[in-house]
């Protein structure tokens, strides 16, 4: 994302690549850019206020995709919390960026539900099975105690 490596639509058109529809796939009001995706529509500040709330953690207002992407270091949390926000932040734009290209191109039906399942539960995965945090069980994940 930093390095503007994402074919959102208009990095596409300002490669000279023709594409037929250039709207956000979640809104249909917004030229679709990765800054739009994963920080200005309105599906994304959803997505960024149940974090949040989930992670008990300050409202995530950002205004570029490097404040999105360093959020978690200014957070006054302890290690273990800000590295579960770390993958979570990045879990979520993943999660954004699969839905975009599933409503995209297999006209799934865009349901922010399913994301915020799919946050949670490979956020899971990824902190029990890649961090140095492997006693955190399910129920205490979802409520985000003891972090």
């Amino acid at each position: 994302m930093e390095m503007d490596k994402i074919p959102a639509a208009a990095a596409l058109k300002r490669r000279n690549i023709q594409i037929d529809n250039d709207s956000c796939p979640f809104c249909n009001s917004n030229e679709e850019t990765v800054e739009h995706v994963f920080i200005g529509c309105l599906s994304a500040s959803i997505v960024w206020n149940f974090i949040s709330s989930w992670c008990k953690i300050p409202s995530i207002f950002a205004f570029s995709l490097k404040d999105l992407l360093s959020i978690h270091k200014e957070l006054s949390a302890s290690d273990k919390k800000k590295e579960a926000a770390q993958g979570i932040m990045s879990i979520a734009c993943w999660s954004l960026w699969r839905a975009r290209n599933n409503t995209k191109f297999f006209n799934f039906p865009f349901k922010i539900d399913r994301i915020i399942s799919e946050i949670k539960a490979l956020g899971y995965l990824w902190f029990v099975n890649r961090s140095r945090y492997k006693e955190v069980e399910w129920g205490d994940w979802c409520s985000f105690v003891n972090m």
